[in-house]
């Protein structure tokens, strides 16, 4: 278990701070806020930060036990490997929120939140890739 903290540190804190530094108060606020003036009651105004932040938690975890089983430990298998697991993860949630929301697909928010994702669990499992190799040595 002690070799999964490093890997779950780097690759968490990869994307956490990408994440509120960039994402969050660019496209995440202004999507969510707009969503909640035309729909008041389905919408919050902001996003739940600490649900948002949990969930990445949650999905780096999922990527250091898979990176660790496939024994994934260069940049370029952490880097690579996290855009399929991205796309998978993104598209199944993407597309059953679109399924069950008119308003998430006038947004076009199945677009650009599959993108976000699948960049974020790239450059995720490029940094659990890198410190499974660090903590190896």
């Amino acid at each position: 278990m002690n070799k999964y903290i490093l890997p779950l540190i780097a690759g968490y804190i990869s994307v956490a701070a990408l994440a509120g530094i960039v994402v969050v108060p660019l496209w995440f606020n202004p999507t969510t806020a707009a969503l909640h003036e035309a729909f008041p009651d389905a919408y919050f105004s902001e996003p739940i930060l600490w649900a948002g932040f949990s969930a990445g938690f949650l999905q780096t975890l999922l990527q250091v036990i898979i990176w660790d089983k496939f024994g994934y430990r260069t940049l370029k298998d952490g880097l690579l490997n996290g855009i399929w697991l991205g796309a998978l993860l993104a598209g199944i949630q993407s597309l059953n929120e679109a399924s069950q929301y008119s308003v998430f697909n006038a947004t076009d928010a199945v677009f650009t939140t599959t993108l976000i994702y699948i960049v974020f669990t790239a450059i995720s499992g490029a940094a659990i890739a890198w410190a499974f190799a660090r903590g190896e040595k």
